[in-house]
């Protein structure tokens, strides 16, 4: 008999005796209770097998505790092998309005005293006065005759009367009736109510998106449309009338089409062929034939071609010039897009340039006829005592990218950059400072004497704490002012970073200690050449690869181990039920076998009694 069955029947005799030897009935709360500890004491391989999952699961906690540790460990690391971090500048101006700068990794560290004499501009030239182009215009379409007109009458009309309450007493007199219902202006629906009137309706039709503006003119009784853009493709279209109000503002023609008062809008000069424009009239007209700006060819064809189109293919083409026309003043311009670059003009065939009174100006500085030759201005600006000339406002001096303003004078200081250096530096330290604490704490606990993670911690040392080989001088991180320190115990070590002695080495050599960090021995630009960053971090990478790194295959095992955790605790749950269910129904059953027992004692005892008392009769009466 297993000890755990012995145990079962122990408690089966101590229940049936209440713990005296003698059979007695048990309560069900002495069941249960009895079960609830036999079944808690064979529960024993089950809890043993949800400890193990629990410790799983903590240790997967920690490794993934340690890899975010050690990823952010990682992105420190990056930004020490960048330049800008070691070899970064400042820049500042004493007065940004007359002069800004931007400083790069290549700027040199000096103050420039500049006097800024003159500006460059771009090359200029502007017509003398209006091309005199047509403006564009608009469609418009009114009533064909006054609205209160009916057989010769003529009554003037109160707009503000509604079209429910008109009549020719109160000064609304329509010979057409208006309904409630809609009409539509350019597909845009305009609704019609009893209670309008005809300064509401042409309200509607101005808060509508119809495109069109609406007044009356109480002067000639009529209604007025007026599309709100100019030009040919413009047009207003009236459809869809069911409340009669077109037909009561005399807007359309007696068989339902629109009314024949109806003027179409025209391009403007700036868009229409040029045959059809004041620039092919009169002297110097333009006429078909070619013309050359900075080398650059241009055709011009009177029949097919717009000023607009003419621009547009200047603009666009590689002459390096911008050409507009003001709407206000009628003028146009061109300029040259760079500043300090000169424009020139010539072989004017088609009179083009002539006619838009860019040739012969006073500006020009080529005497030739047929040519013009119109110059751009350099920046003059007195550096530290030097006057330079530049072809635009914006120059480079030292590596640092310099802006002129306006007149007048400013300083420029560049300086290297420590307190971004010092800054990442100082990150790194604390970061991993924050890493080895969480790597000791967990060999202490739940990764407690774990052989990779003990392996990590020395390479980890190793790693930053050996000499490396680099291009610069320096070759470990105590030269630098970053020193290690022992704190005991597992013998981990801790970073101490002193500013001080990393600002010197800083000032004096800023492209060695980035060479200590981050090397660029190919000349690639790219430094991943060696390093202690570059070193560490390859070394981490091992660790924290998401796809096959050590810390992603320590969680994967351990979480497979779960899951296989998993499956037998449900069985051995499983089993338990059944037990409990089992021994439920054993201690029912001896329960009712006791009952039964105690009855028929009961039976014999009364039975026994009645005997002993007969006998003793009997006895009595001899």
């Amino acid at each position: 008999m297993s000890d755990i069955h012995y145990e079962r029947h122990l408690q089966l005799i101590r229940i049936v005796s209440g713990g005296t030897g003698s059979m007695a009935v048990s309560t069900m709360v002495e069941i249960q209770d009895t079960i609830s500890k036999i079944i808690q004491y064979e529960r024993e391989p089950l809890t043993k097998l949800e400890q193990d999952k629990a410790g799983l699961q903590r240790k997967n906690t920690a490794w993934s505790e340690i890899d975010s540790s050690l990823e952010s460990l990682q992105a420190k690391l990056e930004a020490l092998k960048s330049e800008s971090t070691f070899l970064g500048k400042t820049v500042s101006s004493t007065d940004t309005g007359v002069a800004t700068a931007s400083a790069s990794v290549d700027s040199i560290q000096a103050t420039y005293q500049i006097d800024v004499q003159q500006l460059a501009q771009v090359a200029k030239i502007t017509s003398s006065g209006s091309l005199g182009l047509s403006e564009a215009s608009y469609a418009v379409l009114q009533s064909s005759e006054e609205i209160n007109a009916s057989g010769g009458a003529s009554v003037t009309v109160n707009p503000n009367v509604s079209f429910a309450s008109g009549s020719a007493a109160i000064g609304l007199d329509l010979d057409k009736t208006v309904v409630s219902g809609s009409f539509s202006i350019n597909d845009i629906e305009i609704s019609v109510t009893g209670s309008d009137t005809i300064y509401t309706i042409l309200s509607k039709i101005n808060s509508s998106s119809a495109g069109v503006t609406a007044t009356f003119d109480e002067d000639t009784d009529k209604i007025v449309l007026t599309s709100t853009t100019g030009g040919s493709g413009e047009s207003i279209t009236l459809d869809d009338d069911t409340s009669g109000f077109l037909d009561a503002m005399k807007l359309t023609a007696t068989n339902g089409n629109p009314a024949q008062d109806f003027t179409d809008g025209e391009d403007a000069g700036l868009y229409r062929a040029l045959d059809e424009t004041v620039l092919t009239q009169g002297t110097n007209a333009v006429q078909d034939g070619y013309f050359m700006i900075n080398n650059i060819t241009f055709k011009v064809d009177v029949d097919q071609d717009s000023l607009q189109s003419i621009l547009n293919r200047i603009n666009n083409s590689s002459a390096g010039v911008t050409a507009y026309l003001d709407d206000v003043t009628g003028k146009l311009t061109l300029s040259s897009k760079t500043t300090g670059e000169d424009i020139y003009l010539q072989n004017d065939t088609s009179n083009f340039l002539k006619k838009l009174q860019l040739m012969d100006r006073s500006a020009d500085l080529d005497g030739t006829t047929g040519k013009a030759h119109y110059q751009g201005t350099q920046a003059q600006v007195m550096v530290n005592g030097e006057l330079l000339y530049r072809d635009g406002n914006t120059f480079t001096l030292g590596g640092t990218s310099i802006t002129v303003n306006t007149l007048g004078d400013a300083t420029i200081s560049v300086n290297q950059d420590e307190e971004k250096a010092v800054s990442a530096v100082r990150d790194f330290v604390n970061q991993f400072n924050n890493s080895m604490t969480l790597i000791d704490t967990n060999l202490r606990s739940t990764l407690k004497n774990d052989r990779t993670l003990m392996n990590l911690k020395r390479e980890m040392q190793r790693k930053f704490f050996s000499d490396v080989s680099n291009s610069g001088t320096f070759r470990s991180l105590g030269q630098v002012g970053i020193s290690f320190v022992s704190t005991g115990g597992y013998g981990l070590g801790r970073l101490k970073f002193t500013q001080a002695d990393f600002r010197e080495a800083l000032r004096s050599k800023s492209e060695d200690v980035m060479k200590l960090f981050a090397d660029d021995t190919d000349d690639d630009g790219i430094y991943d050449d060696g390093g202690i960053a570059n070193i560490a971090k390859t070394y981490l990478d091992h660790y924290t690869k998401s796809t096959d790194g050590v810390f992603t295959s320590k969680v994967d095992s351990n979480s497979k181990r779960a899951t296989y955790y998993d499956k037998r605790i449900e069985k051995e749950q499983e089993k338990l039920d059944k037990r409990e269910k089992d021994l439920l129904a054993e201690f029912q059953k001896l329960n009712s076998a006791i009952s039964s027992m105690e009855s028929q004692v009961q039976s014999i005892q009364a039975f026994s009694a009645s005997m002993s008392a007969i006998t003793a009769s009997y006895l009595q009466s001899r």
